[in-house]
């Protein structure tokens, strides 16, 4: 276990977007407005939500009476004391996997992570059921220890989200294009609950049950919250070819979940037949293993593992070695072609392009650029602006957290409603 340092992370929130536009929920703004400073006077309630002295009295009286606030009794001298949330002494957990490693994390409301467990996936070469199964065992093993730690600290989790590599989709949730558990539907929570010796018995007492949520989305989430624009697009391609789609702050799904699967587009004509059953998706030539068996980093890939041979190809691509730039390039070529189709569709403010891919974003931005209309005296050559994340956070964990601070904040809301 490491014990990463006491600060406050930056939490992108959908109530951000809101705030920017005046709409934010009262009873929202107060429960952000505890969830990063912990607890607070009424009057200072009222500067952080605009309302009056009476109209928060009696905001504040129904929070309580929902269970959503804690009231301490007055002091001697009748003063109000400091008001609280009820969960506000609980944790978030939200785990994933990511290239050779399991992750889980344990943090407070306001983000602040205050410890991190890591697996190794022990996969089986000669056991083809083991590429599946060993993800999901590294992955009930972290949330196991992060779960145990939170009852030796005498702490409830509120929240567990768990970040899936493909889309979600259904009711209830279903994990399903995931190159990590599979492409075909997998009810990920119960396949968790059935190897975890610890998930099922706090389930119960949850503010919500387990959420699924997509790295690439919650990536879109914390790329918006940065940089403020409208309508974002996110893509990269570590543990798979991946994209996301944020309007105002929060993640577009689609109708049913699919908005955005970006790696099984249709994109080359006439090309090999991916493992979803189409011909030609992205994902056959800008995956990365695709682009790490064209550099020849397969044995590379089988000693170190993903992550050591993504680094080694970036290393090698930046060296200008002849042949990992050339797999790179080709990979480029492509995922420019799929953003001309993509683009038009969505017209975002911005693409930003993360993980490994985003040093290489001028590549991308090329492929891209190389045949885009000229009408308008090439106005439209301009747009939208394709920029490199900064992020190296592969699962997404701190928009994951974020999105869990906007659910947790809806549910709370709801019972006052």
């Amino acid at each position: 276990m490491t014990q990463p340092g006491a600060t406050a992370s930056h939490i992108p929130s959908e109530s951000a977007a809101a705030d920017r536009g005046g709409r934010a929920d009262p009873a929202a703004r107060i429960i952000d407005h505890l969830v990063v400073n912990h607890s607070a006077t009424r009057v200072e309630l009222v500067g952080a939500t605009g309302l009056g002295r009476t109209a928060l009295a009696g905001l504040v009286t129904r929070l309580v009476d929902a269970g959503v606030l804690v009231d301490p009794e007055p002091g001697s001298d009748g003063r109000h004391g400091r008001l609280r949330l009820a969960v506000a002494d609980r944790l978030l957990l939200t785990a994933g996997v990511a290239a050779d490693d399991a992750v889980a994390t344990i943090a407070e409301l306001d983000g602040t992570e205050i410890a991190r467990y890591e697996e190794p996936v022990a996969i089986v070469d000669d056991d083809p059921r083991s590429a599946h199964a060993a993800p999901l065992d590294a992955l009930a093993v972290v949330v196991d220890r992060a779960i145990a730690q939170a009852e030796r600290d005498e702490r409830r989790i509120a929240e567990v989200t768990l970040i899936v590599q493909g889309a979600v989709v259904g009711a209830p949730a279903l994990a399903f294009g995931d190159a990590t558990f599979g492409l075909e539907p997998l009810d990920l929570t119960s396949a968790l609950r059935a190897r975890s010796e610890h998930l099922a018995g706090i389930e119960h007492d949850l503010v919500y049950p387990p959420v699924l949520r997509t790295a690439a989305s919650a990536r879109a989430a914390g790329d918006a919250a940065e940089r403020g624009d409208d309508i974002v697009l996110h893509v990269s391609g570590d543990a798979q070819v991946s994209a996301a789609i944020v309007v105002r702050g929060t993640p577009y799904p689609g109708a049913h979940g699919l908005a955005a699967t970006f790696g099984h587009l249709p994109i080359v004509p006439n090309g090999v037949k991916c493992e979803c059953g189409q011909r030609g998706c992205l994902a056959t030539v800008a995956a990365p293993g695709v682009v790490l068996a064209k550099a020849e980093l397969q044995d590379f890939e089988l000693t170190y593992g993903r992550r050591a041979a993504m680094a080694e190809l970036a290393a090698r691509i930046a060296d200008s070695e002849d042949r990992a730039r050339w797999a790179w390039l080709d990979a480029a070529l492509w995922i420019g072609r799929a953003l001309q189709v993509v683009v038009p569709t969505i017209d975002p403010d911005v693409v930003v392009v993360g993980g490994w891919w985003a040093p290489l974003c001028d590549d991308i931005d090329a492929a891209f650029r190389d045949n885009r209309p000229k009408l308008g005296g090439g106005a439209l050559d301009a747009i939208p602006r394709l920029v490199a994340g900064t992020s190296g956070d592969d699962l997404g964990l701190l928009g994951a957290r974020g999105q869990a601070r906007d659910g947790l904040r809806a549910s709370l809301v709801s019972d006052v409603a």
